[in-house]
């Protein structure tokens, strides 16, 4: 799989110099995966109680149980030593009992609601649609590998993952959901040293397949577009490891050749379809740093990646019917996002573990990840961490807290009070806006004698803390939208010691019996800072929404038992 021998998680490179002579032919076939079942409850993930007090306060719901399960099968053909095609194929992907779809969270943006940034349009994850969600059956990734004299071709839909996995992460740890999957062409090679270090470099290129469409039947009577609107992506790989520390780059650029210009559609209040995204050109460019250091025991890792250069999403968002707009199209609160937008993202992460023979183990996690407390602005400075890079349990896990909620006149109705916007969580599932900590503890207990059907057991504890670098809700919306009657909502928070998302601690159990039944049970508990109260300043020269009245947010909880079957 692309960089997991580059990304810390053993570099056991793979390159033979010549091909085989050996004349016969024979076809080998492997198969392995796992069968999980998971059983989740939740309570108060909004972080908010009913307030008898409030109008209009912001409890959304309570407690929340589902069971979800996924089948997990990766065969593999190996037709010689130089040909393999591989594959992973999810069957009832992660499907909660009683349905049959499930859908990837994307960044959530306060008060307006959920702000993605499109496949083939500049977001970095290329999976979009219904190609990362799938129901009964998810081909996820097929893909052939060819070793040749001068190193290894890697083509097809395939994983891919490097360092960390903050930026990109192919999501096969055991509690792992869905993984960045690429339709990639990669070739990579080794120069190997005496002193047992080895140098790999790499290139591949990218396309996105988020359309799941036939340009061919798609063009007909039209112009023919390359999936993604020719959205290609290409990058380097450079990768040196010596036996005690390791040192390497994933680097490159996404292009998309947009509309120019064209002007996008979406859907106003009425349900009709107007004018008002601006689709135009991406040229983005990212860096990717790694690093490992080994000593005795110990591991120490550090991530860290840049994102700049201009995207376009050709975005339309339909999020404020205020009344001081009239009831026409331009008028049902669209906002129009420009057509080149400047990003500028910065991630970081920092790893270390220790491991003892006498069975304990410690980890610890900090880093930073740029949010923005203008999310509708001009330049892009949020993306956030993949979403299978974990902290714990519920942070930046599950869509948290709740961000004010705004009642008043729609466009349509001046008179009558409607909820407008808002009352969505204030942070997704994937890790932006915030600089954390981590801090996690297990120990293997010998339990052969109790057990003896227990190849392992462990049992431990994470605490996990972090705060907003910048304001979660910070929204001029007069300035946004060109009207002085529209009102400003700001935190009341204006220090990073005072913006405090809270402190989570986890409990953990987990085994493996008869050799491949893994068990774990999970359990959290957020005891919820001054970030996730709901608390702005509202300034409304127009008198045109509701007061939003302040309230504190309460005690979450969630608890996970999760069984595997492994082969």
């Amino acid at each position: 799989m692309f960089c997991k021998s580059f990304g810390g998680k053993g570099f056991s490179f793979f390159l033979l110099l010549f091909f085989s002579s050996s004349s016969a032919f024979a076809i080998e076939f492997g198969l392995k995966g796992y069968y999980r079942d998971r059983i989740v409850v939740t309570h108060d993930l909004d972080l908010q109680s009913h307030n008898a007090g409030i109008t209009h306060d912001n409890d959304r719901f309570g407690l929340l149980q589902f069971n979800q399960m996924r089948l997990r099968l990766q065969p593999n053909l190996k037709i010689n030593d130089n040909i393999g095609v591989y594959s992973e194929f999810d069957l009832l992907d992660n499907i909660v009992f009683g349905s049959k779809a499930n859908t990837n969270l994307q960044i959530l943006s306060p008060v307006v609601g959920t702000l993605t940034l499109p496949s083939g349009a500049g977001t970095i994850g290329e999976v979009g649609g219904a190609a990362g969600e799938n129901g009964a059956i998810n081909v996820r990734r097929i893909w052939a590998e060819v070793l040749t004299p001068i190193g290894k071709f890697k083509f097809g839909r395939q994983p891919s993952h490097w360092g960390l996995g903050i930026f990109q992460n192919d999501g096969e740890e055991r509690q792992g959901d869905f993984g960045d999957s690429e339709d990639r062409i990669l070739f990579l090679t080794e120069f190997p040293f005496n002193d047992g270090s080895a140098l790999a470099a790499g290139v591949l290129w990218d396309i996105p397949f988020e359309a799941q469409q036939d340009p061919r039947t798609q063009g007909l009577g039209g112009t023919i577009r390359d999936n993604g609107q020719d959205a290609q992506q290409y990058a380097a790989v450079l990768y040196y490891e010596h036996p005690q520390w390791a040192l390497g780059t994933f680097s490159g650029i996404r292009h998309r050749s947009g509309g120019n210009g064209t002007t996008m559609t979406a859907t106003d209040a009425k349900g009709n379809v107007v004018a008002s995204g601006i689709d135009g050109d991406t040229l983005v460019y990212f860096g990717d740093l790694y690093a490992k250091y080994n000593y005795n025991e110990y591991t120490f890792q550090l991530e860290g990646v840049y994102l700049g250069g201009k995207i376009s999403t050709g975005l339309a968002i339909n999020a404020v019917p205020f009344s001081a707009f009239s009831s026409s199209a331009t008028g049902a609160g669209i906002i129009q996002l420009p057509k080149d937008q400047d990003i500028g993202v910065i991630m970081a992460a920092f790893e270390g573990t220790g491991i003892y023979d006498w069975g304990g183990e410690w980890w610890t996690k900090l880093g930073y990840a740029s949010g923005d407390s203008a999310p509708l602005s001009s330049k892009i400075t949020q993306y956030g961490f993949r979403p299978d890079y974990r902290l714990g349990l519920m942070m930046f896990y599950y869509p948290l807290g709740t961000s004010p909620a705004l009642y008043g006149g729609t466009a349509n109705n001046p008179s009558v009070t409607s909820k407008l916007t808002g009352g969505v969580p204030i942070t997704g599932n994937f890790i932006n806006n915030a600089l954390y900590l981590s801090l996690g503890y297990k120990h293997k207990l010998d339990v052969s004698d109790a057990i003896p059907q227990a190849d392992w057991f462990k049992i431990g504890g994470l605490l996990v803390t972090a705060w907003a670098p910048k304001k979660n809700v910070n929204l001029n919306f007069s300035q946004l939208l060109n009207n002085t009657s529209l009102p400003t909502l700001s935190e009341t928070a204006n220090s990073i010691w005072k913006r405090w998302y809270g402190l989570e601690f986890d409990a953990l159990a987990e085994a493996v019996f008869f050799h491949n039944l893994y068990t774990s049970f999970e359990g959290a508990v957020l005891l919820p800072g001054r970030e996730y109260n709901i608390d702005v300043t509202a300034t409304d020269p127009g008198n045109i929404i509701d007061p939003v009245p302040s309230d504190k947010a309460s005690l979450g909880f969630a608890v996970r038992f999760t069984a595997m079957i492994e082969f």
